[in-house]
């Protein structure tokens, strides 16, 4: 729940009515002040963190077409895969969040795209069509699209899953995937697409230091679960492959920029989620001190950009939480002093008794459920 500092005059018990320094004895407008500043603190770090990221340079996806659904203004256009987007009325982009941020902006406006293909610039005048879709927490809302989505991956080997057919075939990190059985390999999704279709083994090209070398791999049947729970046998040969990334990274005041918006959307994201799980729309999803501990482990592993931008996630829910109109959380003290400035009076001493006990019994309740959340999580590995 974060740090404590004791305040001059904050004890009701001891408290010296002409203390004109104590706590309790300063307007209200004064109390509140001095009860949000956590929160205030917590937001501002989780801001100043995000304007380290965007300033050092995240991961994000490059402005690559990967696909274009049939039926859809972009494919009516006559954009293809393999499509770099440079432009979206006459401003440039060079990131793949830029390409939704405009587009979603621009509702039903005609769009200019001028895309980079063969090396040559090509220019589509697409309007979008409008369409209810879901967002991460199952909210319906309208918004434009044209039917586009990113090219996520490269026919690039990024990993090895050891002891799977491509690692002991001799596949290592860095190889370029160029051909299998014969046939040019362009994108990754034609890899898995040919792995899943095989009946025999594979000759799999790639292309290593300058040099081609050739290898023969029969895939592996694996079960997994699918997102409805239900078992689904695929055919993998062990490889990960390579973001289609770049590095987003801003100068000082367009770093500021990002950094409010993604406060202000994780915020908004975070209120709606606490909402849900209390009037029980979606499943309850919280990490108490062991999954905190564990996700920051697993995030420290992919580098210390990623550790800042949980950090600053965190730093947010912490100022969420902290804000909930409960004793003895800051919330809890900011609702007790307007109380007492509407009033002209204290609180009186029995109600916030009662208040902080029934505050204390539903946090307790709250750290058991989420330890218990974090003990199932540990044990089924999700």
């Amino acid at each position: 729940l974060g740090g404590y500092v004791q305040l001059a005059g904050e004890n009701p018990d001891e408290l010296d009515p002409n203390d004109k320094k104590a706590f309790l004895n300063q307007h209200p407008i004064k109390k509140i002040i001095v009860a949000s500043s956590g929160v205030i603190q917590n937001i501002f770090l989780a801001f100043l963190l995000m304007w380290f990221v965007f300033i050092i340079g995240t991961d994000t996806l490059k402005p690559v077409i990967g696909e274009v659904k049939h039926g859809y203004p972009a494919f009516e256009a006559g954009l293809q895969k393999g499509d770099e987007i440079i432009k979206i009325n006459d401003k440039r982009v060079k990131y793949w969040n830029e390409v939704s941020e405009i587009i979603t902006g621009l509702k039903e406006e005609q769009i200019t795209f001028v895309v980079l293909r063969d090396n040559k610039e090509i220019v589509f005048n697409i309007k979008p069509k409008i369409e209810e879709t879901e967002d991460i927490l199952k909210d319906k809302k309208k918004k434009p699209v044209v039917g586009i989505s990113p090219l996520a991956f490269l026919p690039i080997v990024d990993d090895v899953k050891k002891e799977f057919p491509a690692y002991n075939a001799g596949i290592k990190k860095g190889d370029v995937i160029i051909s299998i059985d014969g046939k040019k390999i362009t994108y990754w999704e034609e890899v898995t697409d040919m792995v899943e279709k095989s009946k025999k083994d594979l000759k799999i090209k790639v292309q290593r230091n300058g040099e081609i070398k050739e290898f023969v791999i029969t895939p592996k049947i694996v079960e997994e679960e699918a997102k409805d729970k239900t078992k689904i046998k695929r055919k993998v040969i062990g490889i990960v492959p390579k973001p289609n990334s770049t590095k987003e990274k801003y100068g000082i005041l367009k770093a500021s920029d990002r950094a409010f918006a993604q406060v202000v959307n994780f915020t908004d994201l975070t209120v709606r989620s606490i909402y849900k799980m209390i009037m029980r729309k979606i499943e309850p999803d919280v990490a108490g001190p062991i999954g905190v501990i564990q996700i920051s482990y697993e995030v420290a592993k992919t580098g210390i950009v990623n550790l800042m931008f949980l950090f600053a996630i965190i730093n947010i829910n912490l100022a969420l939480i902290n804000f909930v109109p409960l004793l003895p959380l800051d919330g809890g003290l900011v609702l007790i002093f307007i109380i007492e400035w509407i009033r002209g009076k204290m609180v009186p001493l029995k109600v916030q008794e009662t208040l902080m006990q029934l505050g204390w019994m539903l946090l307790i309740f709250l750290l058991i459920f989420a330890t218990y959340q974090d003990i199932l999580r540990f044990f089924s590995g999700s």
